[in-house]
């Protein structure tokens, strides 16, 4: 829950007056005995009327519940709102919230709000238990929203045991496992096979076991033109071993950031950025030269030149759960009826009353709760993004 509790907080302080406005909403909508905290018996109400997820079940509330006082305060309701603003699923495999990477359905986001997705447990040991069985995870799935490049959906890997990854430094850990976890998954797709098997070995050539830092500037920097101010920083990142070098599993774990659209800071620091991004709404759905992306740290104390980054005076800037949620919401957002918002904060609905799940995300998008409709702020958000509504 901490990981969460830090994202909402910084998309509480430095996000958009909206946003703040949305969160403070929330609250009071579900503090109904207006004494600045909410009770177990408000918390079970106002979800059981607004919400049919898990999220509505008791075990939330404690969990939400910081300091253990038996009430919620102003802040872990914030929390509540940004989870369920940002999309984050529940795995159909074993239950859980996913608060990190996810593998959703392609062909159930394609027409539907709601996430069929699994945990990276679940998807490297296939307990997947749906219809349909191509997945991606959610930064893949982002950058094929955003470039209309032809990824290809996988099939988790059948019958398979799970990897040990006892070697991998912890701080590439997760990103390590989703590479692993996208190449066996791609040994039915003979033409991403190929893809792979000519990008390992046009770099195998120039190097028997081991590539060093020299060897990766002269071959690496000339396949691909990286927005990286820390080169040297990103080779260590990359290594697992970074005395020895990067070895065949390294550059394949290069493959898949380079595949899935892996982005690296805009702001100040300009290093790869391993997990949970932001980007701006302008720049989404350009070429990498054009794309703006922002780190936690970056973002959270403005560590960017506004100025020089954005067109506009006050851009909308998302992190990239919030923005793929807002994508898949776009899918079926002809379908809500033009109304005006509810002033009670309705939040998402994971059974598809697409009203108050778009209501959602009216916070997120800038002036959306006073000028426009639930449907025409999100519809005016997508073109923003390059992503119009047919």
């Amino acid at each position: 829950m901490e990981y969460m509790r830090g994202l909402a907080k910084i998309c509480y302080d430095v996000g958009e007056e909206g946003i703040r406005n949305g969160a403070n909403k929330f609250f009071d909508s579900m503090d109904t005995k207006r004494d600045g905290k909410i009770s177990l018996y408000e918390y079970l109400g106002f979800m059981a009327s607004n919400h049919d997820g898990p999220l509505r079940q008791r075990e939330w509330f404690h969990k939400l519940d910081k300091e253990q006082k038996g009430s919620l305060s102003r802040e872990d309701v914030r929390t509540l709102y940004y989870m369920i603003n940002s999309g984050r699923p529940f795995c159909i495999g074993c239950g859980e919230f996913v608060a990190a990477v996810y593998f959703t359905c392609v062909e159930c986001f394609n027409v539907s709000c709601t996430l069929i997705s699994v945990c990276l447990e679940c998807y490297e040991a296939n307990r997947i238990h749906h219809q349909h069985n191509q997945f991606l995870d959610n930064f893949a799935l982002l950058e094929l929203k955003r470039t209309g490049s032809k990824l290809p959906a996988l099939k988790a890997p059948a019958g398979k045991p799970q990897d040990s990854h006892a070697e991998y430094p912890e701080n590439t850990k997760e990103l390590r496992r989703m590479a692993k976890a996208y190449l066996r998954s791609t040994l039915e797709d003979p033409e991403e096979q190929k893809k792979i098997k000519k990008f390992v070995d046009s770099v195998r050539r120039d190097f028997q076991n081991f590539m060093k830092y020299k060897e990766y500037q002269r071959i690496l920097g000339k396949k691909l033109e990286l927005n990286c101010r820390g080169p040297e920083k990103f080779f260590k990142l990359l290594a697992k071993d970074p005395k020895n070098g990067l070895d065949n599993s390294d550059v394949e774990t290069f493959y898949y950031i380079v595949r899935s659209g892996r982005p690296f800071c805009g702001g100040n620091c300009g290093l790869f950025i391993t997990g949970t991004f932001f980007t701006c709404s302008e720049s989404f759905g350009e070429d990498n030269t054009k794309c703006f992306y922002l780190c936690r740290e970056c973002f959270k104390n403005g560590k960017f030149e506004k100025k020089d980054k954005f067109e506009k005076k006050d851009p909308i800037i998302l992190d990239n759960f919030a923005l793929l949620h807002v994508i898949g919401m776009g899918n079926q957002v002809k379908t809500v009826p033009k109304k005006n918002t509810p002033s009670n904060g309705a939040i998402a609905s994971s059974s598809g009353q697409m009203n108050n799940a778009c209501n959602a995300l009216v916070p997120f998008v800038k002036g959306a709760s006073t000028t426009l409709s639930t449907a025409a702020a999100i519809a005016s958000f997508l073109t923003a993004i390059g992503c119009p509504i047919m």
